[in-house]
Parts: C-alpha cells; structure tokens; sequence
C-alpha cells in the first residue's frame, strides 16, 4: 500500500511540478524585443527615436508645453541623420518658431511635414540611431 501511495503522489506531483518549473519561467522569461534590433517600431517596444518623441514631444505639446516643445524641435532640428535631408532641420524649425508661438496647428503641420518626407526612410536606415539629447 506505501508503494501504491507514493507512486500516485508522484504521478500527480512530477506533471505539476514540471509545468511550475518550466511554465512558469517561460512566462517570466519571455524575450522582449530591444530596439537593437528590427522588430522595435510598435506601441509596445518603440524605437528610440519614435520612444523620445513619446517622452518629449508629445506630452509637450498635449500640454501646451510651448517652450517645452520648441526645445524639443530644435533638439531634432540639430539631430538629422543625414546630411542629405536638408529639409529635416527646416521642419523642425518651422516646428520650434511655430511653437515659440503658440501656434499648435501649424507645429503639428511640421511634425506631419517631416514625417511624410522622412519617416519610412528613416525607419529603414537609422531606426536605431539614438535620439535627440
């Protein structure tokens, strides 16, 4: 009868303890993507420049953060990944005036401006520069 008794602890206890053992470290150890490599870009694991924008300029300009928000432009005004993007600093200026200004419309039409112009080949080339400081 002990032997019948332990065996049934066994079967029952040897299933549980392995799903803890492994389930439970496969729920706690799931890799999250990094924004070193190419699946960064989403909601949940933005990459660093779409992550700073989130941190500076919109809450900034959500806020009416006027000041706020045109240091931030000028931060991206003198952060072009490419020299070749010559328009990159002239949105981004026309961001940090229309700011100073208090005019959010045409700060928002300078955000749309350069992501229009630069968002997808900005993604495919430097998605993981680091932004603006």
């Amino acid at each position: 009868m002990k032997k019948t008794w332990m065996s049934s602890h066994v079967l029952l206890v040897a299933p549980l303890a392995f799903a803890l053992a492994f389930g439970a470290a496969a729920s706690i150890h799931v890799p999250l993507a990094h924004a070193d490599d190419a699946s960064c870009g989403s909601k949940e694991n933005p990459c660093p420049l779409q992550k700073w924008m989130r941190q500076n300029m919109a809450p900034a300009l959500a806020a009416g953060d006027n000041a706020g928000l045109a240091a931030s432009f000028d931060k991206v005004a003198a952060s072009s990944p490419d020299a070749s993007w010559s328009t990159w600093s002239q949105f981004a200026k026309r961001g940090s005036d229309a700011a100073k200004k208090g005019d959010a419309a045409a700060a928002k039409a300078a955000c749309k401006s350069c992501h229009e112009a630069y968002k997808d080949k900005y993604k495919a080339q430097y998605r993981m520069k680091a932004p603006p400081r």
